[in-house]
């Protein structure tokens, strides 16, 4: 099936997918713990059962069972070596569903892949090119299958669905879907929001986008609201059958089919136009949803068509969150300094392979007001490919700021680009015919915005007429590749002021007419028109504000300029942009000029990086100066480990480094974490930090004490669980705070956690689930513990987890998350109240 097939087959009217697989199958006699790809194709009459009952629900399309059959999870079980057979037989079964429905309906089989279970790198170990192979792999005998598209579901990782898309559009031509699985707070378990997910995927190119499993169709209206502002692309709403809840030993959800049906009619009038079920819906409920669908009138009402042109499209964004770039909003500053040329100390830190000064100059050019990080790696003696590569890896955890990548390499752009987990700028494409026809296909392929800098092979242009031609022409070779004004940001290219008189009225001229005649976003590199010059910052800041008036959209300048950044926010004072008197207040509080006599003190306007204040506003004013706490809280391991090593040869007292900076510092990035300040990702790298700088003092601190800690945790996720994330948090959020964990790993029996948990005089028994069909298991390790009268308490705890549920099965205590686990496991033990 091509894309325009896709995209036509959905347009005759909402597209109705199948229901759940998993929960269905158990019900018909699978049991829990086994490979569910072996059991289908053991029992292949109970699929194609299901299947053919939703296609007579009136089902469009029918999910291939090759979930989880990629190679990574294929493993467990020790069938990796048969992953090309097993999709293929997988995928036909879903054909012979349709071939025994006789059905004069056209129903789609979509190839189905999800998450390895495995975390990528700088988070976990998995390359992000390794995973991408694995996607490819099971994806290419899904397209010998012959599956009409690939469907990719249930992630809760923004880099993962990057990874599964590049997989898709380099394995085939088959059109993608991908729907994403959020938490109550509206984000995945990584941190994505939303908007950040249908942006990003809908400038890789994507064919539908939505969210599936997660909750019920009730609670997932704003997540198809809010994805609706950022593509005008179909929507997927793929819900569960309301809530998990423990009834007569089971696991039951609490929405039938009428209230099911009548819930989706909500989101389909949201926005979404795609709709199926997730875990817990039947055949009965995919019947009453078409049923519904068609009294109410809605099932030809096409929302994605009516999009176009009202989303936001003008866009840059982090894993994590977009940055909006409007035509009339808030100036932006893109901060110029992580780049080597001129600035020997970052020189020979790169060339000794330290990020610490690169960490530095990001964090204090987001602190002085920088939207966004030009990222330069260009300088003797180093490998720049493999260099940008680092500092992407590194600034990705460090900041939730978007990326500029800069680099005269198409090679190094490209690197940069492919393991971005957000949507990033590239500075710049010209017109160089060479570089214009290698990075334009790079652009649209990664989703990338960029910078067009109206050069030739021929040089400057020679008047401000071929500067208009050179813009005319990138933006229309760019629009070959499905690129959009909005996708890009044209350079003024502004000249120096010394040896052009026109330098500054030809730039306006530029920014004027492509703000008010192209519709486009424009930038430049402020400091060239100043070159050469006396007291620079004045002619900077002032050119600033004639520029903002002119329409500029941001500039290349170096936000530490206290002068030049009190310009930015005075022009957008002086022109009404929204909110920019609370902005304009705020900024001249926080970064107060020197006055002397009645004159900008000159050294006031000489501030640089190296003069800023380290402490981020994440660092308590009582830590700020407490180093080992602030790379603690930044997940700075390397420096960390530096920091506390150095301490300890200067006579520190080791436990007093734990005690009143390590643990305070991952203490307070609990609470970041708390207040959606920080999120997964951030949480890991603090963490492996605390733990790497606890590694090293444990050994000076046995030879002090007899070894007793806090307490004795076993830690475990449950048999035929395979998730281990959370777990492995909690485990060293424990660690790190003193107790003794014993971690079993993942899908281990209860039998075995209970030999641990007496073999070991556990104190307390942690059990992790992140699947519903697994949840039970917790239950078994509680009765167990009833049964022998054992001593210690159980705490769960896993993203299907619920205070009630814990409740229901007797267990001691719930931990909502890693911080509140650590908080639950003291009021259990008794050291906290």
């Amino acid at each position: 099936m091509t894309r325009k097939e896709f995209q036509e087959f959905i347009a005759k009217g909402k597209m109705i997918l199948d229901g759940a697989t998993g929960s269905n199958l158990q019900k018909r006699g699978m049991p829990t713990g086994v490979c569910p790809e072996e059991w289908i194709l053991e029992h292949p009459d109970v699929l194609v059962g299901l299947q053919r009952e939703y296609i007579e629900a009136g089902s469009d399309v029918l999910y291939a069972p090759t979930f989880s059959g990629n190679r990574i999870k294929l493993e467990e079980y020790g069938l990796a070596d048969q992953i090309g057979e097993m999709n293929r037989k997988l995928a036909g079964l879903s054909f012979e569903a349709i071939r025994q429905a006789d059905t004069d309906r056209q129903v789609l089989v979509a190839g189905d892949i999800t998450m390895t279970g495995q975390q990528l790198y700088p988070v976990g170990n998995l390359p992000f090119e390794e995973l991408v192979d694995i996607y490819k792999e099971q994806i290419g005998y899904l397209v010998e299958a012959g599956v009409d598209f690939i469907v990719v579901e249930t992630m809760m990782s923004l880099q993962e669905c990057r990874a599964a898309v590049l997989a898709v559009k380099e394995a085939s031509e088959l059109p993608v879907m991908v729907t994403l699985t959020f938490a109550e707070d509206g984000r995945t378990l990584f941190g994505t929001n939303p908007e950040t997910a249908a942006l990003v995927m809908t400038a890789m190119g994507v064919d539908a986008i939505g969210v599936n499993c997660s909750t019920g169709p009730d609670k997932m209206v704003s997540v198809i609201e809010k994805m609706g502002r950022y593509t005008a692309l179909p929507i997927v709403a793929k819900p569960n059958a309301g809530l998990p809840q423990l009834v007569d030993g089971e696991t039951v959800y609490d929405m039938g089919p009428e209230t099911f049906a009548e819930e989706m009619c909500v989101l389909a009038e949201a926005g979404a136009d795609v709709l199926g079920g997730c875990c817990g819906t039947t055949p009965e409920h995919i019947e009453k949803l078409v049923k519904r669908l068609e009294e109410k009138g809605i099932r030809k009402a096409m929302k994605y068509p009516e999009r176009k042109g009202k989303v936001v499209r003008r866009a840059l964004s982090t894993e994590r969150n977009v940055l909006p770039i409007e035509l009339d909003g808030a100036f932006k500053v893109i901060g110029e300094r992580i780049n080597p040329t001129g600035k020997k100390a970052l020189q020979a830190q790169l060339r000794e392979g330290s990020l610490e000064l690169v960490g530095e100059m990001a964090e204090a050019q987001v602190e002085a007001g920088a939207a966004i990080l030009d990222v330069n790696m260009g300088t003797n003696g180093i490998d720049e490919k493999e260099m940008m590569w680092k500092v992407v890896n590194e600034l990705t955890l460090l900041t939730d700021t978007p990326l500029s990548i800069d680099s005269s390499y198409v090679e190094v752009i490209e690197a940069a680009l492919r393991i971005y987990p957000g949507r990033a700028l590239i500075n710049s494409i010209s017109m160089e015919q060479e570089k214009m026809r290698r990075l334009l296909p790079i652009a649209q392929k990664y989703g990338a915005m960029f910078i067009l800098l109206p050069l030739s092979d021929e040089g400057l242009p020679k008047d401000i007429q071929e500067k208009k031609d050179i813009i005319h022409t990138v933006l229309k070779a760019a629009a070959e590749y499905g690129l959009t004004p909005e996708d890009v940001i044209v350079d003024g290219l502004v000249a120096t002021i010394g040896a052009n008189k026109m330098a500054a009225v030809e730039t306006l001229e530029t920014i004027r007419y492509c703000k008010h005649e192209l519709g486009v976003a424009t930038a430049c590199g402020l400091s060239n028109i100043s070159f050469g010059l006396p007291e620079r910052a004045f002619v900077n800041s002032n050119f600033m504000a004639m520029a903002i008036m002119n329409g500029l959209t941001m500039a290349i300048a170096n936000p530490s300029q206290d002068l030049l950044m009190h310009a930015v926010y005075a022009s957008d004072l002086l022109m009404n942009k929204p909110d920019a008197d609370l902005r304009y207040i705020e900024r001249v509080n926080e970064h107060k000029l020197t006055m002397v006599s009645g004159e900008v003190d000159s050294q006031s306007l000489k501030t640089s990086v190296s003069s800023g204040s380290k402490a981020s506003a994440a660092i308590p004013e009582d830590k700020q100066g407490d180093e080992i706490f602030e790379a603690v809280v930044k997940g700075k391991k390397q420096r960390a480990q530096k920091l506390v090593e150095q301490a300890v040869k200067d006579g520190k007292d080791p436990q007093k480094l734990i005690d009143e900076s390590l643990i305070p510092g991952i203490i307070h990035v609990g609470e970041l974490y708390e207040k959606q300040i920080y999120y997964l990702p951030q949480l890991i790298s603090s963490a492996e930090t605390m733990e790497a700088s606890i590694d090293y003092l444990e050994p000076i601190l046995a030879e002090k004490r007899s070894g007793e800690s806090l307490g004795t945790i076993v830690i475990a996720t449950v048999e035929h669980d395979i998730h281990d994330i959370g777990k492995n948090l909690v485990g060293l959020m424990l660690k790190n705070y003193g107790y003794h964990v014993v971690d079993l790993g993942k899908d281990v029996p209860a039998e075995t956690i209970i030999e641990a948990a007496i073999k070991e005089k556990a104190d307390i028994i942690g059990l992790s689930a992140l699947m519903t069909t697994t949840m039970m298991e917790m239950k078994k390790v509680v009765d167990m513990v009833h049964e022998q009268n054992l001593s210690c308490k159980v705490l769960i705890g896993g993203a299907v987890i619920t205070q009630s549920f814990a409740d229901e099965i007797g267990a001691d205590g719930y931990g909502e998350d890693a911080q509140d686990t650590v908080n639950v496991v003291g009021r259990l033990l008794g050291r906290t109240e």
